[in-house]
């Protein structure tokens, strides 16, 4: 009787045609739907830990890298421990982390650094032989047990090397871990979630309530016994406290240790559940048509806007030529052009911006160049003036009486009285004066320079002179002269006087500094200074003499200074002079045992033109 009903007859098959379709949609949709969350919470996880493992991998080649620069300083590669105690405490001072830097010798003998007084060498220690043999070594962090109540550390060990790229020694830090311990341990997981580190055997390495643990008695997770884990996992399973938890870990080759998460398996799938039981609710009250309609136009709505969305993402990795393609007339047809004009406009301005970007830095570059060369000429500049005015102060007080000396000395040299042995020692007296005489005038030169008369010269010919005084010389030594001149030989403006001054004296030095002989070899070449874009004429004055030590080489234009038995220090402060009077360089390269090779840079512009030039880079 109540079937008669039209009504209840529709309701009827509305609700059969309904319910048990909709009973099996909804029970395959909530499975789907839990696994694909379930693998999302897993993959969230497994990110989470890929993610810290990422940094602490990045963190332990930055400790590599940092050890590699403080070992290819020069107070290190000196191996002189006066040079290398400052370094190391600034060092330590500022980085807290290092909790002590060894640097060794080559035998394993320590330089600098604390050890046990009855070790003399560790020369047969795995990270030092490693270290000499790989360039660098990273050494298994500290044990739990051993690092308590201290951070766990880990050694680091890099080699020195030498200018040539040979070992002379290893640098050893010992580091605490403390970076990576709070990187664990600002990390959350919920109430319930934790990250920790242990060894390969499962022994903890790092763990927020490790004090907690040891003393519980848990010193090691249990899951590592009898298998040999993966490197990376990610699964449901017991923890070492017998609890279901989701866990995951992943394998740090650096610290060769496992990096563990950890989260209640309820609280890791909580979501999960409340989804589950929502989507159970909001099947039960949808009907079969809203679902259908529903479905199809969110599905036809979300297709382009997922493209949109995966070209975003390509934009952030740096692929800004991906364009989404598009048949649709409506308002998101339009959005998906507009999103393709924006990103042609875009990568055209990325590309404009990352040019004038190198064209910045190649400026600045130029500029930096430029202020530290003219620092130093400035510097050397106030050091000529001071010590040339104190040259001009001594040769005039000590000139004057020399001056007395000798006419009296020549005075009493021609009394008829005097024995010959008397007029000898007279002879050699006045002699010797003389040679006082001559210094002084080196110093007065010193003191007050002639201004540079300039005219074309050749510089060919400006050799010829120097090179006939020596020819001698060059000959009787051993010396074999090489002469290798460009084929073009442009002319500069300078004083032949003075240039030839200076190249007498830089071929003197060449012959001193061979006296068993060798090849003396003189080149010329055209250059042009990329910061000024300023053509020069180089001269080089190459010998193969015993070369200027590396210690020498900041002080040879310095007036005074000089390694030579006799000499006054005062020919190469000189060249130096005279060759800044005629804007010009000159360079230094040495090598021990190899020789030495000096270069002059000359420009081929006038002067007026020169400084000119030079004012308008400084402006």
């Amino acid at each position: 009787m109540a079937f008669r009903s039209l009504r209840l007859k529709f309701m009827l098959l509305f609700f059969t045609f309904f319910l048990i379709p909709y009973g099996l949609l909804t029970f395959f949709a909530i499975s789907m739907s839990k696994q694909m969350m379930k693998k999302s919470t897993m993959d969230h996880l497994q990110n989470l830990v890929e993610v810290k493992e990422t940094a602490i991998d990045q963190w332990l080649k930055e400790r590599i890298r940092d050890g590699q620069t403080i070992a290819g300083s020069r107070e290190i590669k000196s191996l002189d421990p006066k040079r290398i105690e400052p370094i190391l405490s600034l060092i330590k001072h500022f980085e807290r982390a290092y909790a002590d830097i060894w640097v060794l010798n080559l035998k394993g003998q320590l330089i600098s650094g604390n050890r046990h007084p009855s070790i003399k060498s560790l020369e047969k220690e795995e990270w030092f032989q490693l270290a000499i043999k790989e360039g660098s070594f990273i050494s298994v962090p500290t044990s739990a047990l051993d690092a308590l109540p201290a951070q766990p550390t880990i050694t680091v060990a890099v080699s020195i090397k030498d200018a040539e790229g040979r070992p002379i020694g290893v640098l050893r830090e010992v580091i605490a871990l403390t970076y990576i311990s709070e990187l664990i341990s600002e990390s959350t997981l919920g109430a319930t979630g934790k990250f920790f580190i242990v060894h390969p055997q499962g022994k903890f390495f790092l763990h927020s309530r490790l004090t907690e643990l040891l003393r519980e008695g848990t010193a090691k997770v249990s899951y590592f016994d009898n298998v040999r884990p993966k490197e990376v996992f990610t699964g449901v399973y017991k923890d070492y406290t017998d609890n279901e938890v989701l866990g995951s870990w992943k394998w740090i080759p650096g610290l060769r240790c496992y990096l563990i998460a950890e989260q209640s398996i309820k609280e890791a799938f909580l979501e999960i559940n409340s989804l589950v039981k929502n989507a159970t609710i909001i099947f039960l009250i949808s009907t079969f048509f809203i679902f259908r309609i529903s479905y199809w136009i969110i599905g036809n709505a979300t297709a382009p806007i997922k493209r949109l969305s995966e070209a975003v993402a390509s934009f952030a990795e740096g692929q800004l030529g991906q364009v989404v393609a598009t048949k649709r007339g409506d308002e998101i047809g339009k959005l998906v052009v507009g999103f393709n004009i924006m990103a042609e406009k875009l990568n055209k301005a990325y590309a404009d911006l990352e040019g004038k970007i190198e064209a910045s830095n190649k400026e600045l570059e130029i500029a930096y160049q430029m202020l530290i060369q003219r620092q130093e000429q400035l510097i050397q500049s106030e050091k000529m003036a001071a010590l040339g005015q104190l040259s001009a102060g001594i040769a005039h007080e000590i000139r004057n009486p020399l001056t007395s000396i000798k006419i009296f000395i020549q005075s009493l040299a021609q009394e008829s009285d005097l024995a010959e042995s008397q007029k000898e020692d007279f002879r050699i007296i006045v002699k010797e004066i003389d040679r006082i005489n001559e210094h002084i005038t080196l110093f007065l030169n010193f003191a007050r320079p002639e201004e540079p008369q300039f005219q074309s010269i050749n510089i060919t010919e400006l050799l010829k002179g120097p090179l006939n005084l020596l020819a001698a010389k060059l000959k009787n030594s051993g010396i074999h002269l090489v002469i290798s001149l460009a084929d073009v030989q442009p002319s500069i403006q300078g004083d032949h006087k003075q240039l030839a001054q200076v190249v007498l004296n830089l071929l003197l030095n060449a012959v001193e500094a061979m006296p068993q002989g060798g090849t003396l070899t003189l080149g010329s070449a055209v250059t042009v200074t990329p910061e000024s874009r300023q053509e020069f004429l180089q001269l080089i004055i190459k010998d193969t003499g015993h070369g200027v030590p590396e210690k020498d080489r900041p002080y040879l234009f310095d007036p005074f200074f000089t390694t030579k038995a006799g000499g006054t220090g005062l020919g190469l402060s000189v060249a130096y002079s005279i060759i800044q009077k005629h804007s010009g360089r000159i360079e230094v390269e040495s090598e021990l045992g190899r020789g030495s090779a000096f270069i002059l840079s000359l420009p081929i512009q006038k002067e007026d033109q020169w400084i000119e030039f030079s004012s308008s880079m400084t402006t």
